[in-house]
């Protein structure tokens, strides 16, 4: 039976946050950390797994935003 694996980062002015499934994960300094710590998680549940994250939704009021990975 197939699982999803929902890869979300929240990024604020204090950091980026990584979750997984709804769950936090860590936090990070960069975007970049998070993705790449995203993108070990996923390749350690499937072997040659690529993760896309694309900008969900942003406030510029709070900066605020919120990024989903697709699996490839």
């Amino acid at each position: 039976m197939r699982s999803n694996k929902i890869f979300l980062i929240q990024s604020e002015l204090s950091g980026h946050k990584l979750l997984l499934n709804g769950d936090e994960i860590a936090r990070f300094d960069t975007l970049e950390a998070a993705e790449e710590e995203a993108t070990d998680v996923a390749t350690r549940a499937l072997p040659g797994a690529t993760l896309r994250f694309e900008l969900d939704f942003k406030s510029t009021l709070t900066d605020f935003e919120l990024r989903a990975a697709t699996m490839e």
